[in-house]
């Protein structure tokens, strides 16, 4: 009679941690890729008017955004080793409120490029490290639900960034904009420190799972194949289809304000509702995709499963972004306009969530981290490389149309290598409560 209670109390910690994490870094990813990265193109027509600079220069910007991304994506797993994860995610979040509120007061070019390359590479500093949380902390059969949702946070950004920045541009301009992100954002890191350190101490009072037991390798051998492995095939396919979402989507939303206002003449409020319909699909794109991913299948004798839920919750993201690329590229009227964002909402942001979940599922944490690295490094690239070409492309055709011509042509090569992507191997996960610790 006894023994149930007890069992619970053990198990029920475990659940609300999880489901703790889950929460707190979705509201960090809102915070820092919602309002850090993909808030400046919703107010990048009203900045370019006031502060003085052209498209080509905000193609340029964006790009050095992106290598910024590129290179704290690798720098940031090496820190979180060294640090902590929570550690670092804390300090990226932090320095991304006083970046928000320094944007708020800049009256220079050179200005808001710095301040916008360094709001990347902290959230690249917050979503990287996140792997070394989340493989060892969620339970493997929820890990592509929860990264779905975390992942999702972005679009709760933009949803946030769609409902408030109309009132505040109408009412104060865009450093208001700023202002507030900032504000919010400086709040979130205060719950940071109180949620980890919270964690941190009643994770103490819980058993470790066991890591399932095998060979101990030497460590010579275990770097050797842990290289290996980060070169394999599933995970090559990995970087390209995250460098092809980065050439395909980054662009995409850098110039959709811009494109919809300069080029197919849309009022501000077309655009306002199109941002928040991104958003509003991505609160439950990221959850729906997930739970196509965590579908379990029939294991075959080598331990793969023959349905794969990750594969087709990526093929399924693909042949979205490529809809929202051929109906932009076809200069849409509004309605068309909210048909792409309701299609972009449900690819772009949870797609790299889906593949930072398929290399958790296939790698041990430790790998996951690196692996995750450079997958957000390729995504970087390609995402610096698809701003320069549509920062060029306004300059040299006159309009942003052949960026989403560009845009889907990348998109079909990318839903073709999600069929190649293997299977995934189902392993069993370590938790590690002692990666929460703040202090």
């Amino acid at each position: 009679m006894d023994a149930s209670p007890r069992a619970s109390s053990r198990v029920s910690p475990r659940v609300s941690h999880q489901l703790a994490i889950t929460l707190l870094l979705t509201a960090v990813i809102a915070a820092t890729y919602g309002f850090g990265v993909y808030l400046f193109p919703v107010v990048l027509p009203q900045m370019k008017h006031d502060i003085g600079f052209d498209y080509a220069q905000a193609g340029y910007i964006t790009a050095a955004r992106q290598l910024a991304n590129v290179a704290m994506a690798l720098l940031s797993g090496l820190a979180a080793a060294r640090l902590g994860a929570a550690r670092v995610v804390l300090a990226a979040t932090a320095l991304s409120a006083i970046d928000l509120a320094g944007l708020a007061f800049i009256d220079k070019t050179w200005m808001m490029g710095t301040a916008l390359v360094t709001l990347n590479a902290c959230a690249a500093a917050t979503w990287v490290p996140m792997m070394a949380l989340i493989a060892p902390l969620i339970d493997e059969r929820h890990q592509a639900k929860a990264i779905g949702v975390i992942g999702s946070g972005t679009n709760y950004g933009v949803l946030l960034n769609g409902l408030m920045v109309p009132a505040l541009l109408a009412s104060w301009g865009w450093r208001s904009v700023w202002l507030v992100s900032a504000v919010l954002t400086a709040v979130l890191s205060g719950v940071i420190v109180l949620v980890f350190a919270r964690l941190a101490r009643s994770s103490r009072t819980l058993p470790p799972r066991a890591a399932p037991p095998g060979p101990t390798a030497r460590p010579s051998e275990r770097s050797g194949s842990g290289l290996r492995r980060m070169l394999a095939r599933q995970f090559l396919l990995v970087y390209a289809i995250a460098l092809l979402c980065g050439f395909a989507g980054v662009p995409f939303i850098t110039y959709f304000s811009a494109y919809s206002h300069d080029d197919l003449h849309l009022g501000l409020d077309v655009t306002a509702h199109a941002w928040a319909l991104v958003g509003l699909v991505g609160v439950v794109s990221g959850l729906v995709l997930g739970m196509i991913g965590d579908m379990r299948g029939t294991p075959d004798r080598n331990g793969y499963m023959q349905r794969d839920g990750m594969r087709t919750a990526l093929v399924s993201a693909g042949v979205m972004l490529l809809c929202a690329s051929l109906i932009a590229a076809s200069r849409p009227g509004g309605y068309a306009l909210m048909v792409a964002a309701v299609a972009l909402g449900f690819s772009f942001f949870p797609i790299f969530g889906l593949l930072h979940a398929y290399v958790g599922k296939t790698s041990e944490p430790t790998l996951a981290a690196m692996a995750c690295g450079i997958c957000e490094a390729a995504f970087g690239v390609g995402g610096a490389l698809g701003n320069v070409v549509g920062g060029l492309c306004k300059t040299a055709f006159g309009s942003f149309q052949p960026v989403y011509g560009l845009a889907a042509a990348a998109s079909v090569i990318l839903v073709g290598l999600t069929f190649l992507v293997p299977n995934t191997r189902r392993a069993s996960a370590v938790c590690q409560s002692s990666l929460v610790d703040v202090r």
